[in-house]
């Protein structure tokens, strides 16, 4: 910590001094002036004018004839280039955040009078940058068909994105994100791993990596997305850089007001609904900017409120009629009885009433029945989702004179959503109670309840001009997100009253009802879903900067930043306690037959767990960073972007040192501030994150540019549970304790014996599941590399090139289970490496970077500026990423396979915006009805993403949950498990025959992320109708339609080898119906 103080200190000096730039909404402007044959004019007088808001900025050529204006605000602008004796030229040039726009010029003899003026609009070619980057431009923003109006889905659409995973912590179906996805995957990158900015400065949720505030549409100006090779003064990502630059006002007013609503009467039907469900929503607000003081203060402000009404279709599955009576004639398989010492099968396969155990008998009523006879999906229904969200914004920017302006803003959001169960409320007696019922997982699912987020950022900065060639700026941010996710119970008791005794202890956290889990997580679970209550708290603080100077045909620039992150996480794994049921404790002993339902009529459990974590850590960690960056225009067609970036980010502290982490290598926790550890628990600071870069331009004949480049980039990818470390003394653990039954003995775990009485363990004695962090931890890190080629032809760009990646020292979420039991017979808990010496702990979780991976694409695009009334931008990607991580069930092996979820193999996305060309010609009714009226479409076609086939019901039995993504041991395959094209069915979608148990106690032979899903496609549209009235003014009538076709886009299959729905898919992932929505906006 000494060492981070140190360079924070030493970053804070050089702020203070000399003042900063941090990418915000800013662009660049260079040149090279000559006269006619050739030779480069020094100390010619080069102005460029912003015709917004007329600041002018002043500088004059090189001894090379060079010129740069650095940290121009985006916008339009007239570049006048003069020098006496000399024509002048005047050039006009349209600037996006990120730009490096050439202006050159050759300057011919003659007088003032006699100037030369240039047409120009924004760059097409990138001719001074090897930086891979996308801009979304305010025209795309505003008249895009956008579902939700939520800019995310418009980064989506980028060259090398795509949606990230249906259960990603960003895309707003768990409880750490509510409201809109925020999710999105950057060349085969996990959607967390970006780093987001707003006007250039930090944006990220620091606990799960999602993002604080979301701007409003109407306030967005444009989004640029850096997607490899990054300049050196942007960094921490080993995905994209996406900024968000909010709009400013001028010196004229303008503003908008709109509404847009939908009504599920023009929506159709979801795939796997019965019907159509309601759908109530409303969009509606408006912006205002202008001046303050002509051409010194400007103002901007917007309002936004969502709200929405939605019912949710599901298709789950519960116990038959038959199984609630314990009679399980319907399967094919038998359910043995287990307290015999040889099994044999209940006669006529049915569990007398009797043998039930008392706590199940009465969870039996939380069940819906079945809503067809089917032993799968059995259960329809649908229930209503309701989400009102605020979003606003206040940005002032004033400008003291020509060389000193300031700009400040202020947003805030707040999300206020209620997520419905899977089934409804059951009374019992004098208790109303909501069963969840959970599919997916207990860590994966549908998360009810009600959700409460906000969010404030603040940002203020401070540009000044030393001379014509050194400018600096200097920024300060404070942003605060908070999220509280509770359960449906929340505040009831009721495992008091099932009986389930220890499972409420009293405190509010700990209420609600005991999770009774059936494995394969595709039966419905019931009871209060895992990683609920969720209290997050987060308060972010950063200053940034840069100066910029301008030394012949050198432009350096040299910064820095840190960001100051204090925030809290309360959340419990399972603080009610989580009984897992699978088919082993009925089967026959050797892999065959029983059923997870059956088990838990029976109340015998395969594993019981509880981690609760009370009290309200808060936890400190620093970003340290530095730079420097030289774009060297070499000669007069090429430039050479040369740079180095370094990062320090801090391991985790506790202000109470309220952190123990367990180190394998001394067999034992230690804990912070304690017996002289540190109080990161022993984590050291990585100082190792060098960052080179080096990339080239290169201007060729015929309108074509060459470019490239390589560097590193890293990420501080230890805010996942295990890096909380979250351990003895500091929580009240259980298990997770293995029953005998697990590995063919007999059950000596009972439900009806509820949980022991949990209390703070000591280090000494530590019990349950244990977490840390590896105590060198290190920094992900990203080597990136790109080729690319540029032609211009007709005002278009097409664009093709190679783009890659390999990853190393990556946490990949996989924890090392360093007390994981060896494959084998007999009960786990004896069999841990560490029995002997903690005969209560269970497993041993340690975040380490093992991970490997590799990224590989091919980029194909074609990009279209406005001309006659059309705009286009179409791209292809072919691409393959791999990842390299341990075996689930033997963590001293590792394996490849493609990025589960992440690798999308071909991806094509299409922006499209036509002003129909009809009426233009008509005067008078004919004029006003037929012309002004635009086209507008979205689209994307891709195929599927990986996944893994995994056992049902663990095979190994090494302690290790089976029956999830990443987890668990595998069946056999012995054969190719695609089916034709034509053959394919949401009934079965791949071959399940090629599928076989592999021998007990081991796993078998099936690979990483061999499968891949369902494609997805998606073509949005709207229709504008714009009617003048008067000057600027207009009013749009709008009609958008999401998903066009129609056309499902299938979630993922049951992977569960063993389940019921083996092969099959019961749902739609995030795809949509067919959705209309209709607007009107008032522009001026």
């Amino acid at each position: 910590m000494h060492a981070i103080r140190s360079v924070g200190g030493a970053l804070t000096i050089l702020l203070a001094l000399n003042a900063l730039v941090f990418a915000q909404g800013t662009a660049d402007i260079v040149g090279r002036v000559t006269d006619t044959s050739g030779g480069v004019l020094p100390a010619v007088t080069v102005t460029a004018e912003n015709i917004a808001t007329k600041n002018v900025r002043t500088t004059i050529t090189s001894g090379t004839g060079d010129y740069v204006f650095t940290l121009l605000p985006i916008g339009v602008y007239t570049v006048r280039i003069e020098l006496t004796g000399f024509q002048p030229v005047n050039s006009r040039v349209e600037l996006a955040t990120g730009d490096r726009a050439r202006v050159d010029a050759r300057l011919q003899l003659g007088t003032v009078e006699e100037s030369i003026i240039v047409t120009g609009v924004s760059p097409l070619l990138q001719t001074d940058s090897a930086t891979v980057s996308s801009l979304i431009d305010q025209k795309t923003v505003q008249d895009a068909p956008i579902p939700g109006r939520n800019i995310i889905r418009m980064v989506q659409l980028i060259p090398g994105a795509s949606e990230g995973a249906v259960s990603s912590l960003a895309n707003g179906t768990r409880p750490d994100e509510r409201r809109q996805t925020s999710s999105v995957s950057i060349n085969g990158v996990n959607d967390v791993l970006n780093n987001q900015l707003v006007d250039g400065m930090d944006n990220n949720e620091r606990s799960i990596g999602t993002v604080a505030i979301k701007p409003s549409i109407d306030a967005i100006a444009e989004v640029r997305v850096q997607t490899n090779m990054y300049t050196a003064e942007t960094g921490r990502t080993l995905g994209g850089v996406i900024n968000i630059i909010t709009k400013s006002g001028g010196n004229q007013f303008h503003g908008s007001g709109f509404e847009f609503g939908r009504h599920e009467r023009f929506d159709s039907r979801l795939f796997f609904a019965e019907g159509k469900p309601i759908t109530r929503q409303n969009q509606y607000g408006g912006s205002l900017g202008g001046p303050i003081k002509s051409s010194k203060t400007f103002f901007f402000a917007d309002y936004e409120g969502y709200r929405i009404r939605q019912g949710v279709p599901s298709l789950i599955t519960v116990p038959t009629v038959k199984m609630r009576t314990g009679d399980f004639s319907e399967l094919s398989t038998p359910i043995y009885d287990a307290m015999n010492a040889v099994r044999t099968p209940f006669p006529g396969n049915v569990i007398p009433a009797e043998r039930f155990d008392p706590i199940a008998a009465k969870y039996v009523a939380l069940y819906p029945m079945p809503t067809n006879g089917a032993l799968s999906n059995n259960y329809a229904f649908t229930n209503n989702r309701t989400q009102n969200n605020q979003a606003t914004d206040f940005r002032v920017d004033h400008r003291f004179n020509d060389n000193d302006t300031v700009f400040a803003r202020y947003s805030y959001n707040k999300t206020d959503t209620v997520t419905p169960s899977l089934c409804p409320p059951v009374t019992i007696g004098s208790q109303t109670i909501d069963p969840t019922c959970i599919v997916g997982g207990a860590a994966t699912g549908n998360y009810a309840g009600p959700n409460y987020t906000s969010a404030h950022n603040m940002v203020g900065s401070w540009a000044h001009v030393f001379s014509a060639t050194t400018i600096s700026e200097i920024k300060a941010n404070f942003s605060k997100p908070d999220i509280l996710s509770l359960g449906p119970n929340y505040g009831k008791n009721l495992g008091d009253f099932f009986g389930v005794a220890n499972a409420n202890d009293g405190t509010a956290d700990a209420s609600g009802l005991p999770l009774m889990e059936m494995r394969p997580t595709t039966f419905a679970a019931v009871g209060e879903t895992q990683w609920v209550p969720l209290h997050v708290y987060n308060k972010a603080y950063q200053v940034a900067g840069s100066v910029t100077q301008a030394r012949g045909a050198h432009n350096l620039k040299i910064g820095g930043a840190m960001v100051l992150r204090r925030w809290g996480v309360l959340q419990s794994n399972s603080a009610q306690g989580l009984w897992g049921f699978d088919s082993t404790p009925t089967n026959s002993g050797t892999g065959t037959g029983g059923h997870a339902f059956a088990s838990f009529l029976l109340g015998y459990p395969t594993d019981v767990r509880r981690l609760y974590t009370p009290g309200s850590p808060v936890y400190h960690t620093d970003e340290s960073s530095a730079y420097v960056q030289d774009d060297w225009r070499a000669t007069s067609w090429l430039t050479v972007n040369l740079g180095v970036r370094y990062d320090v980010f801090g391991p985790l502290t506790e202000k109470d040192d309220h952190l123990s982490n367990f180190v394998p290598a001394e067999g034992k926790l230690l804990v912070a501030g304690q017996d002289g550890v540190s109080r990161t628990a022993g984590v050291k600071t990585d100082f190792s994150n060098i960052g080179p870069r080096l990339g080239f331009s290169s201007t060729l004949p015929h309108q074509m540019v060459l470019r490239g480049g390589w560097g590193l980039a890293y990420y501080p990818n230890n805010k996942n549970a295990g890096a909380y470390m979250k351990n003895p003394p500091f929580t009240a653990n259980y298990g997770p304790i293995t029953s005998n039954a697990a590995s063919n003995g007999v059950p000596n775990m009972f439900l009806k014996d509820g949980l022991p009485v949990v209390t703070f363990s000591s280090p000494q004695s530590p019990a349950g599941n244990v977490i840390g962090t590896d105590v060198n931890f290190k920094s992900d890190r990203s080597k990136q590399f790109n080729l690319m080629i540029e032609k211009e032809f007709a005002g278009n760009v097409v664009t093709a090139g190679y783009i890659g990646s390999r990853g190393d020292r990556l946490n990949l979420g996989v924890a090392m289970n360093y007390n994981l039991a060896p494959a084998g017979p007999g009960a786990v808990q004896s069999r841990r490496p560490y029995f002997s010496q903690y005969p209560q702990m269970a497993n041993v979780n340690i975040l380490s970077n093992v991970g490997k991976s590799t990224y590989n694409a091919w980029q194909f695009g074609f990009n279209r500026r406005y001309r006659t009334g059309l705009t286009m931008n179409s791209h292809y990607t072919w691409s393959h990423s791999r990842q390299m991580t341990p075996v689930p069930w033997d963590f001293s092996q590792f394996e490849w396979g493609d990025t589960q979820q992440f690798d999308v193999r071909h991806r094509w996305a299409l922006t499209a915006n036509y002003e129909l060309p009809w009426g233009k010609t008509f005067t008078g009714v004919a004029h006003g009805f037929l012309s002004a009226w635009q086209v507008n479409s979205t689209a994307y076609l891709q195929s599927g993403v990986a996944y893994t086939v995994v056992n049902a019901a663990s095979r190994t039995n090494t302690g290790n949950n089976a029956g999830t993504l990443n987890g668990g041991d595998r069946p056999n395959i012995n054969g190719n498990p695609n089916l034709p094209a034509d053959q394919r069915t949401v009934q079965q979608w791949f071959d399940t025959s090629v599928f076989s148990a592999a021998p007990q106690f081991t796993s078998g032979n099936v690979g990483l992320s061999e499968m891949h899903g369902p494609p997805q496609r998606r073509l949005d549209m709207s229709i504008f109708k714009d009617l003048s009235m008067g000057g600027t003014r207009k009013l749009q009538l709008r009609v958008e339609v999401y998903n066009v076709t129609n056309t499902p886009s299938f979630g993922l299959p049951d992977f569960n080898f063993g389940s019921t729905g083996f092969g099959s898919i019961s749902n739609t992932g995030n795809s949509i119906p067919r959705q209309m929505q209709f607007g009107v906006k008032y522009l001026f």
